[in-house]
């Protein structure tokens, strides 16, 4: 265990040696709000705890210590294998939510048929779906970081079983579209908040491969049950076990001091910290050049994924006379492209590590990846237009839509470690940027789906995206050579740096 920390220069000392809280006599904050347990009474000393508060100065005898206050330790300091268990299962239930977007459009064709509705009318389904998940991180974040992950997460897996067996249930068109939006509420912490979770408990250098996991996870697997784990949020863990060993202390007749969390006074109100998670991802967008650029070759990378839920099935039941169900073998190809790309970052990482030994590691070595299989996604497109013709066989589409999903893996995962390394306590609303305007704008892409394959042809359409990816694939390369100028003349990557 770490030692205890030493009080600031000039701060007054309680007898333990340790940082005395504000005075709760002489403060005119509301008491029994953040301590219910004094209100109207005497009050005690109160110290600061953290994570490396020797035991010894928690309570004259340790041993004594109920396990209700000792369950609580650092999500850093966790057994590895427990991290990989938190991993895991976060990532599977950011396949779920990926899957439910997928799943939907295979049975577009049977509600057709039910219903009397046009193809359109039912393909809004996904579009109210991604705008269901664009909005709710906005205001979430916030919540999760002060009562915990935990609590958040749940109440929105509520909310997206309670929708997914309405869904089920429904008879109508226009139900069917509604549900769909408040189903991507439910599954909107799926994507958003898996990778804080990841952050909480995994150190900066030990955080590439889980994260590339979680990336993976989200564009390839389908789901498979509900994500079951503790809280991973460590100052709303922190702030649980004070609550726990003052109460211990207040039951066992200890005189001693009595311990708080230094976060819960310096928060904010809940009111003000959602203003400022409403406000400040837009900020991001308008005045941080890497924000912006990132989040238009991201939103476009979502886009090709959503419009691809219905090129698949236009290009080969139309081109070679697929039947539904062979379609859905063709998706697998989605998978089989993410796995592949998965193994290649992590060659990919590993040799830069090695070239680059003993650098300096900056945000910019995130994009080694995204660099060299950034360029795929274009690729793949002009690979799948260019071989929808019957005379084609069905095996080079196939194979273009794993190329394709390749490229997407490479700028999903870029994205998110270049954010968390360039702007740190500021990540959060960096990445509520980009994945408001990546849910919201992708959503509208199989909207047009149909039109563009069918007024443009299969390669046309194909190629018009393959050029616009091609310009995007810029993106990381200027970051590359002018990464740092960038960031030097960024207000907040500024702030971050003289802090």
């Amino acid at each position: 265990m770490s030692q205890q920390r030493n009080p600031p220069e000039g701060s007054e000392t309680n007898t333990h040696g340790l940082p005395k809280a504000f005075d709760l006599e002489k403060s005119t904050m509301v008491v029994g709000s953040i301590f219910p347990l004094y209100e109207g009474k005497p009050q005690p000393e109160f110290s600061y705890l953290e994570w490396d508060t020797a035991p010894e100065i928690l309570c004259a005898d340790p041993e004594r210590l109920p396990s209700s206050v000792t369950c609580y330790t650092d999500p850093f300091t966790w057994p590895v294998a427990q991290k990989n268990g938190i991993t895991i299962l976060a990532s599977l239930s950011t396949a779920m939510g990926a899957y439910s977007a997928g799943a939907y459009t295979s049975g577009l064709d049977q509600m057709m048929e039910e219903w009397h509705v046009s193809r359109l009318v039912l393909l809004a389904g996904i579009t109210t779906f991604t705008a269901g998940f664009a909005l709710p991180p906005l205001v979430l974040g916030p919540f999760s970081e002060v009562y915990g992950r935990r609590d958040v997460y749940l109440v929105t897996f509520g909310l997206y079983n309670v929708c997914h067996l309405a869904t089920a249930l429904c008879r109508s068109s226009t139900g069917m579209v509604v549900l769909r939006f408040f189903l991507g509420v439910g599954g909107s912490t799926f994507g958003a908040m898996i990778g804080g979770i990841i952050s909480d408990i995994y150190l900066a250098p030990d955080r590439g491969f889980p994260m590339a996991l979680f990336a993976m996870f989200g564009l390839a697997f389908t789901g498979v049950g509900p994500l079951v784990s503790g809280e991973t949020r460590g100052s709303a863990l922190l702030s649980r076990k004070a609550r726990a060993l003052n109460k211990f202390l207040d039951e066992s007749g200890d005189r001693g001091n009595r311990w708080k969390v230094k976060a819960d006074e310096e928060r904010e109100s809940i009111s003000l910290m959602v203003r400022v998670s409403l406000t400040r991802p837009f900020r991001f967008l308008i005045t941080e050049p890497v924000v912006f650029w990132f989040s238009c070759w991201l939103t476009f990378a979502w886009g090709i994924l959503y419009m691809f839920l219905e090129a698949i099935p236009l290009v080969f039941i139309e081109s070679h006379g697929f039947t539904i169900a062979q379609v859905g073998y063709v998706f697998a190809a989605m998978p089989v492209g993410c796995l592949i790309a998965l193994y290649c970052n992590a060659l990919i990482e590993t040799g830069a590590a090695k070239y680059f030994a003993g650098a300096t590691p900056s945000p910019e070595s995130r994009l080694y990846s995204a660099c060299t299989m950034g360029c795929l996604l274009p690729i793949g497109l002009f690979w799948f237009g260019w071989t929808s013709f019957p005379s084609q066989h069905w095996i080079l589409p196939t194979m273009a839509v794993s190329c394709v999903m390749m490229g997407i893996y490479a700028i999903y995962l870029a994205v998110f470690n270049y954010f968390a390394d360039t702007y740190h306590q500021y990540a959060s609303s960096a990445l509520a940027a980009q994945s408001f305007c990546r849910n919201f704008f992708a959503g509208g892409f199989p909207l047009v789906a149909d039109v563009m394959y069918h007024h443009m042809g299969f390669s046309g359409a194909s190629s018009l995206l393959g050029c616009v990816g091609t310009l995007l694939t810029l993106v990381p390369w200027i970051l590359m050579f002018y990464g740092t100028r960038i960031r030097a003349r960024s207000k907040f990557a500024k702030e971050i740096m003289n802090a």
